[in-house]
């Protein structure tokens, strides 16, 4: 017998999913603000100045990540679901 979730026990929250080069899955970090992370980590990606040391203090898990921005191969927002 199946169990049925109401809606209203799910919420939702953002996490960026960083991509390195050599890596064999993406590291997940969480921010208060992730767009705004999104859109600095992809600013610096596609800058063509000399590679940057990024370092990154997020909330979750993973508290602490400093990596060459040479290494990062892509970057994306997830959105996840989980109950309330």
């Amino acid at each position: 017998m199946t169990q049925q979730f109401v809606p209203q026990n799910f919420k939702t929250k953002n996490s960026v999913l960083l991509f390195g080069k050599s890596w064999a899955a993406p590291l997940v970090l969480y921010f208060d603000n992730p767009q705004e992370k999104y859109k600095e980590i992809q600013e610096v990606i596609n800058s063509s100045a000399q590679p940057k040391l990024l370092e990154l203090t997020a909330n979750g898990p993973i508290k602490k990540v400093c990596i060459l921005s040479s290494q990062i191969a892509g970057v994306a927002l997830q959105e996840e679901q989980h109950l309330a």
